[in-house]
C-alpha cells in the first residue's frame, strides 16, 4: 500500500463536482443508446473524472495522468490512492464519486465485482467504436465473466530470464537463449551451482510467489464453486517437481537456503546467482537494480506446453458502475490502449499488451542499452491462458506456498507429495478463517 497524500474529508471536497459535465460532453452523465456517438474531439472533451488505485501520485501522474491531459485538455482529473487507512470502501462510503479504477485481474474479483462497483465496458466499447483486436487475448481473458469485459489491459509486467554474462562467462558456460525448455535451464544451472572460494554460486532462482502467479500451465488454486484449495494434484505436482525440487537438489544450495532464504539481492547485489526469473520491472532501473554485466532471455518452456510463456500480470483499468461520466470514462480508456498512447510507454520500457509490430518494436528505445541487450525477449512465445481467479489465492500464493512449503523442499525438508498436502490443508484452514469473518 502506498502512502496517503489527501484525508477522505478533502477527497471528498475536492470530487464534489466529480458529477458535473460541459454541453461540450455528449451525454457525459450515462452511457449513450445504442448505436454509435459521433466522432469525439479531444479538445472538446469536458468531465470531471476521479481515478482510484494503488500506485502513487507520483506514478499515475507520471504513467497516465500528464498525457489524458494532453489528450483532453479540458478534463479535469482526480486521482485517489488506496492505502492502508484508505480502502475503496471507506471512499465509497465518504460519498465520493469514483469514476474509473486502475485493477489487477485478482483485485477486480477480490474488491470491484464483489462491491457491485464495475461496469461491463461491452456496451461503451460498441457505442464508442473501441477496437480490442489488437490487444494478446489472453490479456481479456483473465477479465473477462460470463463473455463480459470489465477491465482493459494498460501494460505487462513482463516476466523474463535476468542473467548475469560475468557468472557464466567465470565458469565457460553457454549464456541462456530464447526457447530453451526448463529442462536445458536445469542443465545449465547445474554447471553454474558450486561453492568456489566460500562464495556458494547458485544457477537459477527466483521470486517464487511471482512465478507462482503465472505458471506456464495456467494451475488453479481454488476451486470457486465451493471455495475449497485445489493444490495437491498433478498440475501443482508438475510445477513443484519441475521448478522449486529440480533446481534445488545441490548440497550447497540447501545448506544455504537454511542459513538464509533466498533473495533478490542474491542475483542483483551479491552477484551470487547466475539466472533469476522476474518481471521486466528492473530493466526501468537498470542503473541501481541490475549493477552487473547483465541480458535477458525468454522464460524457459516447458516441453509439454511448447510455445507459452508465462500468464499476463497485467495493469488494468475500468469503469465504476456509479460513474456519471461513463462516456466521457470510455473516451479516456480507448485512448489509453491506442497505438498512440501505447507506442509512447512501450519507447519508456513499459510493456505493451498490444500485439502490434511497431508498438512492440519500440519497446525500451528510450533507454541507451536497448541496442545491445536482447529486449524481444519480452515477446517470445505466446501468453500462457490466465487461471480461474478467486479472492483467495493470495493466501495460497503467499502462506502455504512461498513462506511454508516452497523454503521446506528447498531447504531439502521436504518432499513434494508432502508439502502439496499440507499446502492444500493450511489453504482451506487459512480459507475458512476468512469465511468466517463475513
Amino acid at each position: 500500500m502506498l502512502s496517503s497524500v489527501m484525508s477522505l474529508s478533502l477527497l471528498a471536497a475536492c470530487s464534489s463536482g466529480g458529477g458535473t459535465t460541459s454541453p461540450t460532453d455528449s451525454a457525459a452523465s450515462n452511457p449513450s443508446p445504442a448505436g454509435t456517438v459521433a466522432p469525439v474531439n479531444p479538445d472538446e472533451l469536458t468531465a470531471n473524472l476521479t481515478w482510484f488505485g494503488l500506485a502513487s501520485q507520483k506514478d499515475f501522474e507520471d504513467r497516465y495522468g500528464q498525457y489524458i491531459k494532453k489528450k483532453f485538455p479540458k478534463l479535469s482529473i482526480t486521482y485517489i490512492n488506496q492505502t492502508d487507512q484508505q480502502k475503496m470502501e471507506q471512499v465509497i462510503a465518504s460519498g465520493t464519486p469514483l469514476d474509473m479504477y486502475l485493477s489487477s485481474a485478482g483485485e477486480l474479483r477480490e474488491d470491484w465485482l464483489p462491491a457491485n462497483m464495475a461496469q461491463e465496458l461491452d456496451p461503451l466499447m460498441k457505442t464508442h467504436n473501441v477496437d480490442i483486436s489488437p490487444i494478446e487475448p489472453a490479456y481479456l481473458e483473465q477479465v473477462t465473466i460470463d463473455k463480459k469485459h470489465y477491465l482493459l489491459p494498460l501494460s505487462d509486467n513482463k516476466f523474463v530470464m535476468y542473467y548475469n554474462k560475468d557468472i557464466f562467462d567465470r565458469f565457460g558456460v553457454k549464456y541462456p537463449w530464447d526457447g530453451m525448455t526448463w529442462d536445458e535451464a536445469l542443465d545449465l544451472s547445474k554447471q553454474l551451482t558450486r561453492n568456489e572460494g566460500g562464495k556458494q554460486y547458485i544457477g537459477l532462482w527466483m521470486s517464487p510467489k511471482h512465478y507462482i502467479r503465472v505458471t506456464q500451465n495456467s494451475s488453479n488454486m481454488v476451486d470457486a464453486a465451493t471455495n475449497k484449495a485445489t493444490v495437491n494434484n498433478d498440475n501443482w505436482k508438475f510445477i513443484f517437481e519441475k521448478i522449486f525440487y529440480n533446481f534445488t537438489r545441490d548440497p550447497g544450495l540447501q545448506q544455504r537456503a537454511n542459513e538464509k532464504w533466498l533473495a533478490h539481492a542474491d542475483f542483483n547485489k551479491d552477484f551470487l546467482v547466475g539466472m533469476y526469473v522476474y518481471t521486466s520491472g528492473w530493466m526501468n532501473s537498470a542503473d541501481t537494480s541490475l549493477a552487473m554485466n547483465w541480458d535477458i532471455a525468454a522464460v524457459p518452456q516447458f516441453k509439454e506446453y511448447p510455445g507459452l510463456n508465462t500468464q499476463p500480470y497485467a495493469t488494468y483499468a475500468g469503469i465504476t458502475s456509479t460513474s456519471k461520466n461513463k462516456d466521457a470514462a470510455m473516451e479516456v480508456l480507448k485512448y489509453l490502449i491506442s497505438e498512440e498512447y501505447q507506442t509512447i510507454m512501450s519507447k519508456r520500457g513499459v510493456v505493451t499488451p498490444l500485439t502490434t509490430k511497431s508498438v512492440r518494436d519500440a519497446a525500451f528505445t528510450d533507454y541507451p542499452f536497448a541496442k545491445s541487450k536482447n529486449i524481444k525477449a519480452l515477446f517470445y512465445g505466446k501468453p500462457a491462458p490466465g487461471r480461474v481467479m478467486t479472492e483467495y489465492d493470495e493466501l495460497v500464493i503467499e502462506k502455504a506456498f512461498d513462506e511454508d512449503v516452497v523454503r521446506e523442499i528447498a531447504k531439502g525438508k521436504m518432499d513434494v507429495n508432502s508439502a502439496l498436502r499440507k499446502a492444500e490443508e493450511t489453504s482451506n484452514k487459512l480459507i475458512q478463517e476468512q469465511l468466517t469473518k463475513k
